[in-house]
């Protein structure tokens, strides 16, 4: 489900198109904000951007910071989608959050490889020891049942100290699965239901409980240790996946007929929030095309997604002298997850795949922080990563050939290192010069494995069996800025900065000329930025232009005949690319109770040079170019004569369209759409209680998240479709 939250990421992170973020957890202190006599100026805000604290306003970088009271009143609870070490089995739920820091731009020297588009990280709350706690409870729109819990102890005085969070989530799904044979007993598909209303389950529904242990040892003045471990399972129901056209000239359309039933458009729902999809290759034996004696079987798979996650993390910090500090940063984390797709989104038997993933990492990051009397801070520091990943599947593809199924498991072999320095020399009390560096380097290694179900493999896939598939490579990444405080309300800066995507070798080859290697992807950032500060605080506006200049950009290509013909999902370094943009972030306290909050971006894409058979030309764009976005937040916290205090706010997003593959057509479009979210919250007098009213997607827009256009190949549309409105009621209590 792509959540609230993950709409703000997406809405904040700058909008480079082949960017990722990287994401840290449970790393570096929190620092809270700071507060001020005069309610109605802005809060200091502290973050942690360039290894150091410093003020928001003083960091010479495109920063968001979110605390958690925000992220609640914003009703962000949970976050779908954001760069990890790998993606599968990542539950975001934002439980017992201090707060997120968002740095737009190329991070590649201060947050680390794949750190594009810029760098989101999570700062969890710390164990305090002052013998506190919370409940909440949230129930709403599909059997919302939502609960969550806090307590911090001291277990040895002022030494020990211990903090335990939980939430337990279930949501039924927004999408309805209906057997297609029983809503329809003319059709000539059979009637499969094991019920008489036909309905066969929701898609989108979230079960998931997640527990968190945090403990903190305050050893000595000079020492400190946090150490915290994790666990979620999730067992949720499918992603909400609805089709959206067909093709029924295209190849694997007329591959798919089963029963004798064509494959077309009376597949697709006039309800956006049906679905057909069987989850099964139900087919006789008589079918057409005939089945093939050597990949048969018949299949039915569950509609859920399962997952077991878990991770510890330790982190150790010396003050080794009053200018010297040390921090080491030890994490493991591993995860176990099964999900299940139907491609053709119907009864029929087009595509259907079962998954499995497993994967466990372990990272160790060592920083050392100084300073040279008042003119030089420093950080100097090494990462090192290692990962494994197995990725086995069941893959039925009829839709490619006639009876084409396939085992496969692939383990995938994955490190990397680095090394890096930065540097802060304050020239004067005014002006700052900032310069680091990174260099990292990597390997991968892919094992291919593909065995057939029965006899031999269509396609020669067996061959794939003795390849593996390399990649090594390193980089070095630098920044450099000046920033200039001209007076207590304005600061602006200029710089820098490179980051970079590490290549690979093609993860789903359908033939073993596929099995094709690709570079990294560079790219360098040149930023004009002003933050400032108007009205004794009352106002902020920060304003960001930069220009990112791609180089080898990676691509993932649905058609390569330069390669096998046939079905194909690979990735290429398909050129270099220019995009321009501007963006503003606004926040007003303008009087006691008002907060406004208020940000938008606006860019151009250009490719300035594409390869040869990429299927492109230099006019279009790449896949996830958002031109424009914005977002406005108000809030007015009012005093009632019993001292308690209600709090109405409403959030307006708008997010523009953007084209899901590198060869534009405008089946895979998404289109743009706007949102409504408000909140209603009342408090006690003495903040002891708290009861709200949410709406998500108050107006019920309809709209996509995510597009995938196989029209020309399977002959099916499909895509993530968001969620309607949603209401809910939320009490909580806090001890």
């Amino acid at each position: 489900m792509y959540t609230p939250i993950a709409r703000t990421i997406s809405r904040i992170l700058r909008p480079s198109v082949l960017g990722s973020a990287a994401i840290a957890c449970f790393a570096m202190p929190a620092i809270a904000q700071t507060p001020d006599s005069d309610d109605a100026s802005l809060a200091e805000v502290v973050v942690t951007a360039q290894f150091r604290e410093q003020k928001l306003q003083d960091t010479p970088i495109a920063i968001t910071a979110v605390n958690a009271e925000m992220l609640e009143s914003r009703n962000q609870t949970s976050l779908a989608t954001v760069y990890y070490s790998s993606l599968t089995g990542a539950n975001f739920d934002l439980l017992d959050l201090d707060r997120v820091e968002i740095a737009r731009g190329p991070q590649g020297v201060l947050g680390g490889r794949n750190s594009e588009g810029g760098s989101i990280k999570l700062y969890s709350q710390k164990p305090k020891g002052d013998d506190t706690g919370s409940v909440r409870a949230t129930y709403g729109s599909r059997n919302l049942l939502d609960i969550r819990a806090t307590g911090d102890f001291a277990l040895i005085g002022d030494v020990l100290n211990m903090r335990v969070s939980g939430v337990s989530r279930k949501q039924d799904g927004y999408v309805s699965r209906y057997d297609y044979g029983c809503v329809f007993p003319a059709s000539g598909v059979p009637n499969n239901a094991q019920q008489g209303d036909c309905f066969l389950g929701h898609e989108g529904g979230k079960d998931y409980t997640a527990g968190r242990a945090a403990f903190r040892w305050l050893a000595s003045d000079t020492f400190e240790a946090n150490l915290s471990f994790d666990l979620t399972v999730d067992n949720s129901e499918t992603a909400a996946i609805v089709l959206q056209d067909v093709n029924p000239a295209a190849g694997g359309a007329l591959f798919t007929n089963t029963f004798g039933v064509p494959y077309n458009d009376n597949f697709v729902p006039s309800n956006r929030f049906i679905s057909y999809a069987s989850f099964a290759s139900l087919r006789p034996q008589n079918a057409f095309p005939p089945l093939n004696p050597l990949a048969g079987s018949t299949i039915s798979l569950p509609a859920t997604t399962d997952t077991k996650v878990w991770g510890t993390n330790l982190t150790l910090d010396w003050r080794l002298a009053e200018t010297l500090a040390l921090k080491s940063i030890t994490a493991y984390r591993e995860f176990d997850s099964r999900w299940t797709e139907d491609n053709d989104v119907s009864p029929l038997s087009g595509s259907l795949g079962s998954e499995h993933m497993i994967n466990h990492s372990f990272s160790q990051e060592l920083r050392l922080n100084g300073t040279i009397g008042t003119l030089i801070d420093y950080t100097v520091g090494g990462y090192y990563f290692d990962q494994t990943t197995t990725y086995q599947t069941h893959q039925f593809l009829p839709y490619a050939l006639p009876g084409f199924e396939f085992l496969g498991d692939d383990p995938v072999v994955a490190s990397s290192y680095a090394g890096f320095a930065n540097i802060s020399w304050h020239i004067t009390s005014a002006l700052t010069f900032d310069a680091g560096v990174r260099y990292t380097k990597e390997k991968k290694d892919y094992h291919y494995s593909r065995n057939p179900v029965g006899g031999s493999l269509t396609l020669g896939l067996d061959v794939l069996n003795s390849t593996v598939g390399h990649y090594e490579g390193d980089n070095v990444d630098y920044r450099a800025n000046v920033n200039y405080r001209w007076n207590e309300q304005l600061m602006t800066y200029a710089s820098v900065s490179t980051a970079f995507k590490g290549g690979g070798t093609n993860a789903r080859p359908f033939s073993p000329l596929q099995v094709v290697p690709f570079n990294k992807e560079e790219l360098t950032a040149y930023e004009l930025g002003a933050k400032a500060d108007f009205f004794d605080r009352r106002l902020r506006v920060n304003v960001a232009g930069f220009i990112n200049k791609f180089k080898d950009i990676q691509l993932t290509l649905l058609s390569c005949p330069q390669l096998s013909p046939g079905p194909c999902a690979a990735t290429f370094n398909a050129g270099d690319a220019d995009i321009k943009g501007v963006e503003v972030e606004i926040e007003a306290h303008p009087i006691d109770g008002l907060t406004i909050d208020a940000s938008a971006s606006s860019l151009d894409f250009e490719y300035t040079r594409l390869g040869a058979n990429t299927g492109l030309t230099l006019g279009q764009e790449a896949p996830g170019t958002i031109k424009s976005k914005w977002s406005l937040g108000v809030q007015y916290e009012a005093g009632l004569a019993s001292g308690a205090s209600i709090t109405p706010r409403v959030d307006v997003s708008y997010q523009g369209g953007f084209n899901t593959n590198a060869v534009f057509a405008p089946s895979n479009r998404v289109d743009s759409y706007e949102m409504v979210n408000a909140r209603l919250t009342w408090k006690s007098p003495n903040d002891s209680w708290e009861v709200a009213a949410i709406a998500l997607n108050l107006f019920d827009k309809e709209y996509f998240v995510s597009n995938f256009d196989l029209l020309t190949s399977s002959g099916a549309q499909y895509g993530l479709i968001g969620a309607p409105r949603e209401y809910s009621v939320q009490v909580k209590k806090k001890f």
